[in-house]
């Protein structure tokens, strides 16, 4: 038992300095404190120093908003490409197509997008594909899905607007086709 109140004892000794300490100023003291001496030779005693906070003053808001700052130019990256394997297959989705064989081109370009599913240049031939099967609303959904994936490639992305213009032509909406086909050639290709 005795090495147990021994950790009380100690303990409290603990609680009771914490309790001695001067507790935390927001303002500077407003009288000095001087420092107390013993008599004779001895060392001088002083008191701790007292804690203050100095925040800096909030601004004060003055005048109109700040302005906008302008967007930084988008870093460009080279130009997406097909790893051969997936060149193979898109190769392969073209002969099918120009066969007729659009569910067998469906299927190749489906192998490929299973082995790059970020290549926004699959979705883009997957998306002429759906053009020919007549899925108008697929094929834009998929040129806006390789739009997003091909940030920072101009080339990329032209042809990614260029099937969306050419969806929203199929369908009637040749206001939004036309704004469309200008933004692809606002990127360098028609």
């Amino acid at each position: 038992m005795l090495p147990l109140s021994r950790t009380f004892v100690a303990i409290a000794l603990l609680a009771s300095a914490g309790c001695s300490l001067q507790p935390f100023h927001t303002q500077p003291p407003t009288t000095p404190t001087k420092p107390a001496t013993q008599g004779g030779s001895g060392p001088v005693i002083s008191e701790p120093p007292t804690v203050t906070s100095t925040l800096p003053a909030e601004p004060a808001i003055q005048g109109p908003a700040p302005s906008i700052p302008v967007p930084r130019e988008r870093s460009k990256v080279a130009p997406a490409t097909l790893s051969p394997a997936s060149k193979a297959l898109v190769s392969q989705a073209q002969a099918q197509r120009k066969k007729g064989d659009l569910p067998g081109a469906s299927g190749s370009l489906d192998r490929a997008l299973r082995i790059e599913p970020n290549n926004p240049l699959l979705w883009i031939e997957m998306g002429r594909l759906r053009m020919d099967q007549r899925n108008y609303a697929q094929a834009e959904s998929m040129g806006r899905k390789a739009l997003s994936m091909a940030v920072g490639d101009n080339h990329t992305q032209a042809a990614a607007w260029q099937l969306i213009a050419d969806s929203l032509r199929a369908r009637g909406k040749n206001p939004q086709a036309q704004e469309a086909l200008d933004k692809a050639n606002e990127l360098g290709i028609q």
